[in-house]
């Protein structure tokens, strides 16, 4: 019985082998190993005021930390750069394509008149539940700076809890880096060793609107640098 048995064994193998060698056997596993894998994160979708200075600022991050760039998209509103009008653009931009799980806003407190109306757009959006092509509900967030995006910037070199206007955000910013304007590259490479101190003394800030009732100075954004350095892959 033994050698019917292996004969048996043979015959199998050598049936997997003509199967595994047929041409649509192997384009089938050709086709199985270029299909892309959808990654596991939630694809995110970031829209600032701004159109290079924000922008700059975290595709840096996107490709630093390797995110794809199908799963977190990060662009400029195209209908202004009010608060109103970036979570506008964002709602659309959003309900438009119904692709993304998490949508930010990055927006600035400066003089905007009609500041909290926009953050009053962005709670009514998720109350109304409106759910993506996967059918999960999309959450839409703020990430707000007051007085201006660039306080974020000044706080990895120094501690600022007092009121303080954008001008002065920017005069103290430069001490730091010298000639910097607005819409400048390499600022997250270059601040990205002070993130940790920058990070405790946003949180400080907020301590700050708790228990004074100040908002200004405050940010947000390292809230938002957080989601995105977690889905870091190297």
């Amino acid at each position: 019985m033994a050698p019917y048995h292996l004969s048996v064994i043979s015959i199998r193998r050598e049936m997997k082998v003509g199967r595994d060698n047929h041409p649509r056997e192997r384009q089938a596993r050709q086709l199985a190993r270029k299909k892309p894998k959808r990654d596991t994160y939630d694809r995110i979708l970031i829209v600032t005021e701004g159109e290079k200075t924000e922008v700059n600022y975290f595709e840096e991050i996107r490709r630093r930390y390797r995110l794809g760039s199908a799963h977190i998209r990060i662009c400029g509103s195209d209908y202004g750069t009010s608060p109103e009008k970036v979570v506008e653009y964002a709602i659309d931009q959003c309900l438009g394509s119904c692709e993304w799980e998490r949508v930010f806003c990055v927006i600035d407190r400066d003089d905007h008149d009609h500041y909290v109306n926009a953050l009053a757009s962005l709670k009514a959006a998720n109350n109304k539940g409106h759910l993506n092509d996967l059918g999960q509900p999309i959450k839409f967030e703020s990430a707000p700076s007051n007085p201006s995006f660039e306080l974020w910037l000044l706080l990895h070199f120094e501690d600022q809890q007092a009121h303080i206007h954008r001008d002065n955000v920017m005069r103290k910013l430069r001490t730091h880096i010298p000639n910097y304007e607005k819409g400048d590259r390499g600022m997250f490479e270059l601040t990205e060793p002070l993130i940790d101190e920058a990070r405790a003394r946003a949180e400080q800030q907020r301590v700050n609107i708790e228990h004074r009732g100040m908002k200004n100075p405050t940010t947000y954004v390292d809230e938002l640098v957080q989601v995105l350095r977690s889905l870091r892959s190297g």
